[in-house]
């Protein structure tokens, strides 16, 4: 049976076509208040009047009289505060065009955001409300995302069936529940893989042309999801039924704060094994280190990435720049052969430097090590945050999709073959 021609195309706002790419400014207002990294953050959308703003049950002058309360500002002080807390955002002008290149193609296109009412007036500030066909925003409608009647009213308004809509959104709960509802949902990872997935879709996108870049002097390469492979949705829940783990519970255990002081080094691998034991209910540290190792098997690398980053060593400087666990040397060596130190000109490990991607400074420390400017690099790494923070230092980032998609858009940047 055919499948039902797509109509209609919603996006989220936050997280999507406006991400934070920069966190300096938050880390600054985190360290003019003595606040926790991380603590701004949840000081705006932890607080008990989010609910209410994004519910239309106070207006955001209101929400942010809150803030400023809390904080002790004046109104000098408050509007200062909120320029910068909003200081790293940044539209995605890339995903702007290709939202017009789907209306050129003939669908439906609409903003569908948990949001207060004053996003209407930030959609005509950026100039990109005419985008879309329509502007559903929770605030107006009172009520939020994952509840199934925002999702519905928003189809009812593009005059569309679930079945030929689809759902773009960062939230793995407002995903599932579009799913739910038999709309196409997924989870935004970034621009490459959304536009391969929409391809899968039958939706007719075009390929965006590249012009080479000048004088390039180094090449940089995460290692896992570049490299190789890292599991996915569907490994992540088959595991969980394997090991009768609640749905999404997995990748909390395993990537979540954890993990990340782990990768900056502020516990140990044997730190983080015992963590993984406790947290899966393992009878020991053996049982915990034989699931790690069935979660991360050996046969995905990737020996054309690797094959293409030898071959560039001809012309380039290469390097890998890893959010990683401290003994991942000998971990690649063990399973690969492969000596990290032999094949690459620079090597940084994000738990022995003690700071991790997206962090500007481990991108700049990358830099000086290989010598070399940040126009003059192109970048490779499969995860959003990191090729947003790339870009926003002013390296030429490619979003890593898979082998046959991203090694032809490196040699389109490089301008010639690579092998």
């Amino acid at each position: 049976m055919d499948q039902t021609p797509i109509r209609a195309i919603l996006f989220d706002y936050g997280g999507v076509l406006v991400r934070t790419v920069d966190p300096r400014p938050r880390r600054q207002l985190e360290g003019r208040f003595n606040l926790e990294p991380g603590q701004v953050y949840d000081l705006i959308f932890g607080s008990p009047l989010w609910d209410d703003v994004q519910r239309g049950r106070i207006d955001s002058e209101a929400f942010w009289r809150d803030v400023g309360q809390r904080l002790g500002l004046n109104d000098e002080e408050l509007t200062a505060f909120r320029r910068d807390f909003w200081g790293g955002d940044k539209l995605d002008e890339e995903l702007v065009d290709t939202v017009r290149e789907l209306g050129e193609l003939g669908h439906q296109t609409a903003v569908l955001s948990n949001a207060p009412s004053s996003l209407a007036g930030y959609l005509k500030e950026l100039g990109i409300v005419e985008a879309f066909d329509s502007v559903i925003i929770s605030a107006d409608e009172g009520v939020t995302k994952p509840a199934p009647e925002i999702f519905t009213r928003a189809l009812d308004r593009l005059g569309v069936a679930p079945s030929e809509a689809v759902f773009i959104d960062d939230t793995p709960v407002n995903v599932e529940a579009a799913r739910r509802l038999g709309l196409h949902a997924t989870r935004f990872r970034g621009l490459p893989p959304l536009r391969h997935w929409l391809r899968d879709l039958g939706i007719a996108l075009s390929e965006p042309e590249r012009e080479p870049v000048p004088d390039v002097k180094a090449v940089i390469f995460d290692w896992g999801g570049v490299m190789e492979e890292l599991p996915n949705e569907a490994d992540v829940a088959a595991w969980e039924r394997r090991l009768a783990t609640a749905s999404g519970a997995l990748p909390e255990i395993l990537w979540g704060e954890t993990w990340q002081r782990l990768a900056v080094g502020a516990i140990s691998d044997e730190d983080y094994v015992r963590h993984v034991t406790d947290q899966l209910g393992l009878p020991d540290s053996e049982a915990a280190l034989d699931f790690l190792q069935a979660f991360y098997t050996s046969d995905r690398f990737h020996h054309d990435v690797m094959d293409a980053a030898r071959a560039l060593r001809e012309r380039y400087k290469v390097a890998v720049l890893s959010n990683a666990f401290p003994a991942q040397v000998d971990t690649i060596r063990e399973q690969y052969g492969i000596d990290v130190h032999v094949e690459f000109d620079v090597y940084v490990n994000s738990a022995m430097v003690g700071m991790s991607k997206p962090d500007p400074r481990i991108y700049e420390l990358t830099l000086e090590r290989l010598g070399v400017a940040p126009s003059r690099v192109v970048f490779l790494d499969d995860t959003l945050r990191n090729v947003d923070a790339a870009r926003e230092l002013g390296l030429h980032a490619i979003q890593f999709v898979r082998p046959d998609v991203s090694l032809p858009v490196l040699e389109e940047l490089l301008g010639h073959a690579i092998v």
